[in-house]
């Protein structure tokens, strides 16, 4: 496996990542949480979008990509916006790999997340790479749940 920048030719595979991954994910947030997500954030356009403003990463299994991550830094603290693993992956490496590039990319300067409120497994995965809550955003509709932001402070 190998951490690269994404491309154009990666469109389709990065949006069956987010086909494959979501369900599973965010089953406890309900599926219409889920159907929100993957035409607001997984649709071909919104991936070209964040080729376009962002750097985004793939993690390249060389039989097909296995995760994709991006980070924002236009602003002033860089925000990771997407860290997603295929399920039959993870545990393998391929989402440490993947952080530790993008947060490579940020060198001295403090990174912020965002993950659902109920997503343990990235609440744990996030903490553990150092990354502590800074506050809680209500939900973007009734029923759904919080949104957790996080950051981690830049290396020295």
């Amino acid at each position: 496996m190998r951490i690269r920048d994404a491309s154009a030719g990666d469109v389709e595979a990065i949006v069956a990542i987010g086909q494959r991954t979501w369900p599973a994910t965010y089953a406890f947030a309900g599926p219409d949480f889920i159907a929100d997500g993957l035409a607001t954030w997984w649709s071909a356009a919104a991936i070209e979008r964040s080729l376009r403003d962002t750097t985004m990463l793939v993690a390249d299994g060389g039989e097909g990509l296995l995760g994709v991550g991006n980070i924002d830094l236009r602003g002033p603290a860089p925000i990771i916006w997407k860290l997603y693993v295929v399920p039959e992956s993870q545990g393998t490496g391929a989402g440490s790999a993947l952080i530790a590039e993008l947060l490579a990319r940020a060198p001295g300067r403090a990174v912020r997340l965002e993950y659902t409120d109920g997503n343990e497994r990235a609440a744990r995965f996030y903490a553990s790479r150092g990354f502590t809550e800074l506050r809680r955003d209500p939900p973007e509709q009734a029923g759904w749940p919080e949104i957790v932001w996080m950051e981690r402070p830049p290396e020295r």
